[in-house]
């Protein structure tokens, strides 16, 4: 193997940064469709109480159905990190949420709905757990900061398309929204494989 020119940042052009870089789009895509399927209910809410004849009750638990999970599964997502590893967890967690996610776009109850959404959070808090401890692992110490910056920024935007998808929801259907939107991440999962 022949030696490569360093960089100007002292590593090789194909060195780790290249591998941080694509693992901060990984984790960053992660993030992204996890705020997002959080943020996607919010234009969908009305439908949903006169669909299912909700309370103000009932629509604050399906709203608040997700924050629940990932307020429970927050510590255990952080300690099946710290046993199992970041990226198994990280894998697990992308698949959840899309098993949820196909939940939720084919429920045709509220009790079902309001457990997807469940596991959705609880799905997020490992990926989410699982995926910054990776990203922060194989960063430069240097460039810790702005790598879970940059992650961080990838939620912001999710959170803000959330209901863009919600939208489209109302217009295509939501098997149809979210079921594409449940794929991505089941592909994200295949890519942290």
């Amino acid at each position: 193997r022949t030696a490569s020119a360093p960089s100007s940042s002292g590593g090789s052009p194909a060195g780790p940064t290249d591998g941080v870089r694509r693992l901060l789009f990984l984790i960053g895509g992660v993030v992204f469709v996890d705020t997002m399927f959080f943020a996607a209910l919010t234009p969908l809410l009305p439908d949903y109480a006169d669909r299912y004849d909700l309370s103000k009750a009932g629509a604050g638990v399906l709203a608040g159905a997700y924050p629940i999970g990932v307020l429970v599964a927050g510590i255990p997502g952080g300690m099946a990190t710290a046993r199992f590893g970041a990226r198994p967890i990280t894998i697990a967690g992308s698949l959840v949420t899309g098993a949820a996610t196909f939940v939720f776009a084919t429920a045709g109850a509220i009790a079902v709905l309001d457990a997807a959404r469940f596991v959705q959070g609880v799905g997020s808090a490992f990926t989410w757990a699982a995926g910054l401890t990776w990203l922060v692992g194989e960063a430069p110490s240097d460039r810790r900061g702005q790598t879970i910056g940059t992650a961080l920024a990838f939620a912001i935007v999710g959170a803000l398309f959330g209901p863009v998808l919600g939208g489209i929801a109302s217009v295509v259907g939501q098997g149809i929204a979210f079921g594409a939107a449940a794929l991505l991440s089941v592909a994200l999962a295949v890519w942290a494989y």
